[in-house]
């Protein structure tokens, strides 16, 4: 008998210590699990809020360009932003459209693309020589676009001018259906006559096709001002002008 209450004190206890064994196993595994569950989720979550900060940025974008932005960035590809027009954009690297690209880079980091591209030519120049192909070939999803307005003042009819910048943003369409265009004007000049009335009718222009117009020209002091020659100095943007220019573009696209 004594022998027999042995034994079966030893079998209980082995049959204790297997089924601990395997209840610690279970609870170990069940733990883990929820661990790897709970690293994963934040995992996302860190994504989903970093793409929420990047939206909250485009604030003052077009709502189409905030839209197509959404689904590039939920398809993790760039969103190509193309910055054109004449070549009073790109004089140096100080010049406003290299300084938002610089800005732009930084903030939305891989999640966009800029091209830069600028011509020494008036808007007819631009037309007749085939240009806007190197534009639509970027198949962009917003440009940035200052229409040579400066190059044609007193060489292209305001009218004509108008008809070019309508097929500019023609074809750009045609090769990106989502895509935005937004307009500004290049720099003012102190005291210019016919030029403030060829920016005017662009703007114009603008607002009766419903396309942004990007008017930095509310930053600037008064063109009939001599505070101007403070920006503008012979024609030509100084540091200040530049840097006045360049704070105005980078404030609408990075909102903050």
């Amino acid at each position: 008998m004594k022998y027999f209450l042995v034994t079966l004190l030893a079998i209980g206890c082995t049959a204790i210590l297997i089924f601990g064994s395997i209840h610690y196993k279970d609870k170990t595994s069940v733990s883990a699990e929820n661990e790897a569950q709970t690293a994963t989720g934040n995992g996302n979550q860190s994504v989903k809020t970093e793409d929420t900060k990047q939206l909250e940025r485009t604030a003052n974008w077009p709502a189409l360009a905030q839209e197509h932005y959404e689904q590039t960035l939920a398809e993790e590809r760039p969103f190509t932003i193309l910055l054109a027009g004449s070549q009073v954009l790109d004089r140096d690297e100080n010049s406003p459209i290299v300084m938002l690209k610089q800005a732009l880079e930084e903030t939305y980091d891989e999640t966009i693309e800029v091209v830069i591209k600028t011509y020494e030519a008036t808007s007819a120049q631009f037309i007749a020589q085939g240009r806007s192909s190197e534009l639509t070939e970027v198949q962009p999803d917003l440009t940035l676009l200052e229409p040579f307005a400066l190059n044609d003042n007193g060489e292209v009819r305001s009218e004509d001018s108008q008809q070019h910048l309508a097929t500019i943003a023609a074809r750009l369409t045609e090769a990106n259906p989502n895509h935005v265009l937004i307009i500004q004007p290049p720099y003012p000049l102190y005291q210019a006559t016919f030029y403030p009335l060829e920016v005017a009718a662009i703007k114009t222009f603008a607002e009766q096709r419903n396309i942004p117009y990007l008017d930095h020209w509310t930053a600037w002091p008064d063109a009939s001002s001599e505070e101007l020659l403070t920006y503008v100095e012979e024609g030509k943007p100084t540091l200040a002008g530049q840097q006045l220019w360049s704070e105005f573009l980078i404030d609408y696209f990075i909102s903050k």
